[in-house]
């Protein structure tokens, strides 16, 4: 059965693979080192990967201007994406991510909301905290470098409580 690639796998696995087979059998050591700096120079990037959590449940309340969730307990984190203090990813390379927040609703608001930004730019909402449930977000986005991905609760709240929210941030591959 043969290797397929996803999202999370290296896309210079067969290339990889065949420089090696010829390593062995024959090829000549100047050979294999410009075939792997090749394929490291093309496409075999570290993983650009940031999953935060809220920790726990979250208690909303929202009067004025809307607030960022904390969303700053690392669960997944590579050296290419930053936790920001006031919750969010901060991305360190331009591209194309995928962006998904969800979070279970417990208590609900019937004017509240909660949104996905990228710095200032909209990119949706992540549905009102108008019926118990969930609330779940997922689009594929171009991130600039230093952009701050994150998940903003809109009031009025009077007494919202979200369960665990997550918020994942994944450069797609561009091989």
């Amino acid at each position: 059965m043969g290797h397929k690639n996803n999202l999370f796998d290296d896309c210079c696995f067969e290339r990889k693979e065949l420089w090696i087979k010829e390593r062995d059998h024959h090829c000549c050591e100047e050979d294999c080192e410009f075939k792997e700096e090749h394929c490291e120079e093309e496409c075999c990037e570290e993983k650009c990967v940031g999953v935060v959590t809220s920790g726990s449940l979250l208690t909303l309340a929202v009067t004025g201007a809307p607030i960022p969730l904390p969303l700053t307990s690392p669960k997944l984190v590579t050296d290419c994406v930053r936790i920001s203090p006031t919750g969010g990813i901060i991305v360190e390379e331009e591209g194309d991510y995928l962006v998904e927040f969800t979070a279970s609703v417990l208590v609900v608001s019937v004017t509240g909301s909660l949104s996905v930004y990228a710095d200032s730019k909209f990119l949706g909402n992540a549905g009102p905290l108008s019926a118990v449930g969930l609330a779940n977000f997922a689009e594929i986005v171009h991130l600039c470098k230093g952009d701050l991905v994150q998940v903003v609760a809109n009031g009025p709240i009077a007494a919202g409580v979200l369960g665990q929210g997550t918020l994942t941030v994944a450069k797609l591959d561009e091989c």
